[in-house]
């Protein structure tokens, strides 16, 4: 699993918490079979739903992967 959708899958995981997989993705706009396979990394979220979900969060991508992103860039110097 690319670092990318590792942290978007830990993300979701822990935005999940103690809700049902029926509960966050009614919250999200997603079906369940679509977050169940976002979350254990055997599905890549597209831009566009992973933007639909940071709406729907009211959430910005440097929330999710604002250090992930910092690295990258490091890394290209």
């Amino acid at each position: 699993m690319a670092s990318l959708d590792k942290s978007f899958a830990d993300f979701l995981k822990a935005l999940r918490d103690d809700q049902s997989y029926a509960s966050l993705a009614r919250k999200l706009g997603i079906s369940e079979s679509t977050l169940y396979r976002l979350t254990n990394g055997e599905q890549s979220a597209t831009l566009r739903a992973v933007e639909n979900i940071l709406q729907q969060l009211n959430l910005s991508p440097a929330d999710i992967f604002g250090e992930e992103i910092h690295r990258k860039r490091e890394r290209r110097g």
